[in-house]
């Protein structure tokens, strides 16, 4: 194995100013200084401002104008993803008495809310923010001197894909460095459930282990994508998912073998096992980061890698930048990319989508290993978003706050439209992920989930019962969207604030909601009647919809609630061959260069797939044949 080497190199690149993500540097005792004379503030404030997922409130505690405590009171914001901003952002501006601080990469929504609460206590308190912000270091144009390191194998991000594949390299027997851009591990795989897997010993204790195969598992699969896939690429990560979370497991990892989940997948392959604890997930990624490092695994939080080094067409290593301005030439035999594909990108998504769309992210997720792969000449890949459920336009990321005006999209007993007044699905398909968010996303940017008045006060009143929807939809692992037999007490504000909003659309007659909603009038009346006319035939004679949920829309009022299809993140982008190693757009290996995880979309056709957990599947078990190759490419170069 190779030994670290710590050796300045000059780099002809100009200093980035130290800031972290977004925030900015500050003279804490001048801070002080300049606040405590211009305020003498004393006492308590609260505020409450926007959080990623919901409100968020801070309590700042001031003496004699110096910022003495901050502590975030209340808050929804998703846990182990939010956890470094909590607790690091009221600290930094305690320390530096500034409101003027780092926010923490993969964090940042929730760093800059604690940051403007902050700002609004000391507004509140009648001080000037500006006397708590100080100026930035100026940029500098000097050279930066890189710490050049060394070692077997790096791997780019410590989400699923790269935690799994740097554990597996480093008991492979090689020196690994990994790199994270946020300042905990997990990424959007702390938002998961968790993965697919065929004949894990949890199966074999359920008595499911057997009963299917890969094979079988592959056909239906390979069905499903109308063989527009790599096939092969999904058999080999499929075939060893069982033992990936064997391994895991014994690797402080546990989960609890679930077979299905939506309701829609009853009759599915029973694959799906999610972390034992949903609430405790991200510490299972830091305790596997442990085991990591325990076993001589270096880790690098708030480092970004950025550019990879290749020789004709094989890795030499690769350069990365920390969160304050620290660059880094590692070289290395081989390097893994697992960064997560793109959901943070929003240009990347829009371009390629057609239009903005609500994603699951944490924000590191930009599309950094497929702008790395195809600098050095790697074949641009397949991308798909991997859209996952509706949501409303509320802003509460779904299944991480109480969205009361989204329970109108998740009611199988209303009804859908789109731009052009028309029903383009049967409502209960809500209870298949992909396919309900398929299908709104075929519709453009936006649709329409309508109500009537009569409906409103039934669930009001007694819950979704009372419109015989008796089984809740749930997004992700026993989260459950409403309240079956409880009344939705706070439903009519939300709709009515949603109204003022303008994400929420009420009319007296069609008419007048055809014009709130901006649709053709005419459409909307005949698409109304003609539902009308199917529930009191008791059967939807277009898409087959359950006929216990065809209950008339009447003759109103209505309400439309402005919906929208939801992304779990954007896939793709690094072309692989069936090994998982990075290729030419001629199949040419670029040696010692492999990925994981969102950065592959070559098993997917051109969606996201009905079979629960499979991309925590192509994650932990790709991360794993990743780590298993890299050492074994390294230790035998």
């Amino acid at each position: 194995m190779k030994k670290k080497l710590s050796v300045p190199v000059l780099l002809a690149t100009a200093c980035l100013t130290v800031t972290g993500c977004a925030g900015n540097t500050s003279n804490s005792s001048a801070a002080a200084s300049s606040a405590s004379e211009a305020t003498g503030i004393t006492g308590e404030y609260e505020a409450t401002v926007a959080g990623r997922n919901a409100d968020l409130t801070v309590k700042t505690t001031f003496e004699n104008g110096v910022i003495t405590n901050v502590e975030v009171t209340d808050q929804q914001e998703t846990v182990g993803v939010a956890d470094a901003a909590l607790e690091q952002v009221p600290a930094a501006i305690v320390e530096k008495n500034s409101i003027s601080v780092d926010t923490v990469t993969g964090a940042t929504v929730t760093s800059t809310a604690i940051i403007d609460a902050v700002t609004q206590c000391i507004k509140d308190a009648g001080g000037n923010p500006e006397d708590y912000a100080s100026a930035t270091e100026e940029t500098s144009s000097e050279p930066v001197e890189a710490e050049q390191l060394e070692t077997d194998v790096v791997v780019v991000g410590a989400g699923g894909a790269g935690i799994s594949a740097a554990l597996t390299a480093i008991q492979s027997g090689v020196d690994v460095i990994l790199l994270e851009k946020a300042a905990t591990p997990g990424g959007v795989s702390v938002i998961a459930g968790g993965p697919m897997g065929i004949d894990s010993n949890d199966q074999k204790e359920a008595g499911v282990a057997g009963t299917f195969t890969t094979e079988d598992v592959l056909k239906y699969w390979q069905d499903y994508n109308c063989w527009m896939d790599d096939g092969m690429l999904f058999y080999n990560i499929a075939s060893q998912s069982g033992e990936t979370i064997d391994w895991l497991e014994e690797n402080g990892m546990p989960f609890t073998f679930m077979g299905t989940e939506q309701a829609a997948h009853a009759d599915g392959f029973p694959t799906y096992h999610i972390y034992e604890d949903q609430e405790n997930k991200a510490q299972y990624y830091v305790t596997v980061a442990e085991n990591f490092e325990k076993a001589g695994g270096k880790i690098y939080y708030q480092t970004a890698g950025y550019e990879l080094m290749a020789e004709n067409d094989t890795i030499t290593g690769i350069k990365a930048r920390s969160s304050d301005g620290k660059e880094y030439e590692i070289k290395a035999d081989a390097v893994i990319l697992c960064t997560g594909g793109f959901g943070a990108n929003a240009d990347m998504i829009e371009e390629q989508v057609g239009f903005p769309l609500e994603t699951f992210t944490t924000g590191t997720q930009t599309g950094d290993g497929a702008t790395m792969s195809q600098a050095i000449g790697a074949g641009k890949g397949k991308t798909i978003q991997q859209y996952h459920g509706v949501t409303s336009y509320s802003g509460i990321q779904t299944g991480q706050g109480k969205d009361e005006i989204a329970k109108a999209i998740y009611l199988a007993s209303s009804v859908w439209v789109n731009r052009r007044a028309s029903r383009f699905a049967p409502e209960d398909l809500n209870y298949d992920t992909a396919l309900s968010s398929n299908a709104a996303a075929t519709q453009g940017e936006y649709f329409f989930s309508i109500m009537s008045e009569d409906m409103v006060n039934k669930v009001e009143a007694e819950g979704s019962k009372a419109l015989n929807v008796e089984i809740p939809v749930a997004y992700e692992p026993t989260i459950p969207m409403f309240s079956v037999d409880e009344g939705w007490t706070e439903f009519r504000a939300a709709l009515e604030d949603g109204v003022e909003k303008g994400i929420v659309f009420k009319g007296a007659t069609v008419e007048e909601l055809a014009a709130n909603m901006g649709v053709d009038a005419e459409s909307l009346k005949n698409t109304i009647a003609s539902y009308n006319a199917d529930c009191e035939a008791g059967k939807d004679s277009v898409y087959g919809k359950d006929s216990k949920y065809m209950i008339s829309l009447g003759e109103g009022p209505y309400y439309a609630v402005k919906a929208r299809p939801v992304s779990l993140g954007g896939i793709g982008g690094v072309l692989v061959n069936s090994s998982l190693q990075v290729i030419k757009d001629d199949g040419t290996v670029i040696k010692g260069l492999y990925a994981a995880g969102n950065e592959v979309a070559e098993i997917y056709n051109n969606s996201y797939p009905l079979v629960e957990g499979v991309t925590m599947m192509t994650a932990l078990t790709g991360g794993r044949i990743c780590g298993k190759e890299a050492a074994e490419y390294s230790t035998n170069k």
